[in-house]
């Protein structure tokens, strides 16, 4: 998911302030949500709540890519709610990828702050059970990674762009833990049409080899009407 890439690097006040709240408003909401979680699970549960994290980081891998196949498929910048805040900074980002190493980690996550922060919210009914019910504990494993990896997506999408990012970020970076720059370099290539998911890229092989992507936008294409010839 890009950050709006050829803006001036000097901003509205307001639009800072709005990021720097929305990061906290979501970093608020986790805090207290990790303290109502009062339980330790079994050890026998953990294999179970560890897949389940994994496939929440996955689920996250892929809403991101779908997201970002979408925007970059559809529209235009000119359509009325999604062209300009959605759709100009994927495009943006494709005249000027190393634009988004300009902008800073609240520019850059404020805005998945602040669509992520509610969904933390309604996972306060799995908190309290967690370590008591197994399926509460499983799902909210699940629902807290992908929500920690969809907030983080930005940041991880901008260090993949970094010339020099952090020696820790270059150590998971090459073991493939989270998004590389080669792999994500794959997007940048043609016709920007293949490698999506900005959040670990782990997803991108196998929807690229299948055509998942490629198969809905012809699917969606062949369905949409017909324009009337002059």
């Amino acid at each position: 998911m890009g950050a709006s890439s050829s803006r001036p690097l000097s901003r509205p006040l307001s639009a800072a302030a709005l990021d720097a709240a929305s990061v906290a408003l979501f970093a608020a909401s986790a805090a207290l949500l990790l303290a109502r979680l009062d339980h330790a699970p079994p050890l026998a549960w953990w294999p179970l709540l560890a897949a389940s994290a994994w496939a929440g980081v996955c689920a996250a891998d892929l809403a991101t890519g779908a997201t970002h196949w979408l925007f970059d498929s559809f529209f235009d910048e000119a359509t009325p709610w999604v062209g300009a805040g959605f759709v100009r900074p994927f495009r943006e980002h494709h005249r000027d990828p190393s634009a988004i190493v300009r902008h800073g980690f609240l520019e850059v996550s404020g805005n998945n702050a602040l669509a992520l922060a509610p969904a933390l919210w309604l996972c306060a009914p799995a908190a309290r059970d967690f370590g008591v019910e197994l399926a509460s504990s499983a799902w909210l494993s699940f629902a807290l990674a992908g929500l920690a990896a969809a907030f983080v997506t930005n940041q991880l999408h901008r260090w993949a762009h970094a010339e020099r990012p952090p020696r820790a970020v270059r150590w998971l970076q090459r073991r493939r833990w989270i998004l590389s720059p080669d792999e994500h370099a794959r997007h940048h290539t043609g016709a920007h049409d293949c490698a999506y998911c900005v959040t670990t890229g782990w997803l991108n092989a196998p929807l690229d080899r299948l055509g998942v992507f490629r198969g809905l936008e012809a699917a969606l294409r062949a369905r949409a009407p017909k324009r009337a010839g002059p």
